[in-house]
């Protein structure tokens, strides 16, 4: 056990602290996704909800539309959980000055491809679709904030953009410890780094000023548990995502490690004829997040 302490806090491998990802701004969106909303505000008055519809499932503008609705100036810091709450508080207006602030991801890739081959397309169709499933479920099972499920469904991935695009050349060396030692993504952040992609979420999720709702299930969604505060919505966005993968919609991460389904539902109450009997509206909603995000 002091061997492995040891380790965790000595990591071998890089100089990367965790600390750096404070000092973050923000987490860079597609292309794609950008010039969807360019596309939308030019071409209608656009000053409505169709602007909001369209960010809703992409991780990047998510977390910057959170991080602002979460700033004192708007008088609710640190209690919006929620993109919903977020849209509904900021208006259509302030949201597109926040994406028109959005970096896009192509001023990083070229410094990404050269030591990582990460699809980040096929990243956030994985977390749009997560989202949506995880704000579906959420309906289904009654007794929790839906939009703050589909929220957290839709950034649970976000540790590892920062990750990726902001120091490739880390994540590089996790990938290779991962391959060389034959462990999961987690177990080879924690040797390589120091700590996982989870813990970066959660940096920056404190260091942006969000709710510790969000963060707590963030930081345990991979393996919930009863005695954790928030585990019912990290059960929520860990069943999603497993959903997402198996409908052929995985993250494309090597080394990702998915809760067992059936510990899954008896943790969250759910029998498997249930689930079996939401899954087309949950395929809907799949879908609609896909149409919705036109990058498919």
């Amino acid at each position: 056990m002091k061997e492995e302490t040891v380790l965790f806090r000595a990591p071998p491998m890089t100089s990367l602290t965790l600390d750096r990802f404070r000092s973050l701004k923000n987490l860079p969106s597609l292309p794609e996704q950008i010039d969807n909303v360019l596309m939308t505000t030019g071409t209608t008055s656009s000053m409505d909800y169709s602007i909001v519809e369209m960010i809703q499932y992409d991780p990047a503008m998510a977390m910057a539309v959170l991080k602002v609705a979460n700033t004192p100036i708007y008088g609710y810091p640190g209690k919006i959980s929620s993109l919903q709450q977020a849209a509904g508080l900021l208006g259509p207006g302030a949201i597109k000055n926040i994406i028109l602030r959005t970096p896009i991801i192509e001023r990083f890739s070229d410094t990404s491809s050269e030591v990582l081959s990460i699809d980040y397309l096929q990243l956030w169709i994985h977390s749009g679709v997560t989202a949506a499933v995880s704000g579906g479920l959420g309906r289904f099972i009654g007794g929790m904030e839906s939009d703050v499920s589909f929220t957290a469904g839709l950034i649970h991935d976000a540790g590892v953009i920062a990750l990726t695009v902001y120091f490739p050349t880390a994540f590089a060396k996790v990938q290779d410890y991962m391959d060389e030692n034959q462990v999961d993504l987690i177990e080879a952040e924690k040797q390589t780094l120091g700590f996982s992609h989870l813990e970066v979420a959660g940096e920056m999720m404190a260091a942006w000023g969000f709710p510790p709702q969000l963060s707590q299930v963030i930081l345990q969604y991979v393996a919930p548990e009863k005695n954790k505060i928030n585990w019912e919505i990290a059960g929520v966005v860990a069943l999603a995502k497993s959903l997402a993968s198996e409908w052929g919609f995985p993250s494309g991460l090597k080394g990702v490690t998915e809760t067992e389904r059936d510990r899954l539902l008896a943790l969250l109450g759910i029998s498997a004829k249930e689930l079996q009997k939401w899954e087309p509206e949950l395929r809907k909603y799949a879908e609609f997040a896909l149409d919705t995000m036109k990058i498919s």
